[in-house]
């Protein structure tokens, strides 16, 4: 899977999920998801339960570190390094 596609359907979850499908929030693959509140505690925990079950990757404790979670690009990067190595 390429960094695209991932990228892809991150935001498609991020849209759905937290904003509520409203397609007029102008988001990008590095817009700033703390930043602009999109991800709290709970939005992350379930951001990170959709990585796990979606791309079939555990996203560890070692892994749930704020860099990882800036943005959109950070995610999907998580996501791929997770699937290449998993000990990540």
């Amino acid at each position: 899977m390429e960094l695209a596609a991932v990228i892809e359907e991150i935001d498609g979850y991020i849209r759905k999920e937290f904003l509520e499908g409203d397609a007029s929030v102008e988001l990008t693959p590095s817009s700033p998801l703390l930043e602009w509140g999109i991800l709290n505690s709970m939005n992350t925990t379930r951001l990170a339960a959709f990585v796990s079950e979606r791309y079939d990757v555990t996203v560890s404790p070692k892994a749930m570190r704020t860099d990882n979670f800036r943005t959109i690009e950070n995610v999907a990067h998580m996501v791929l390094e997770l699937r290449d190595r998993p000990e990540a």
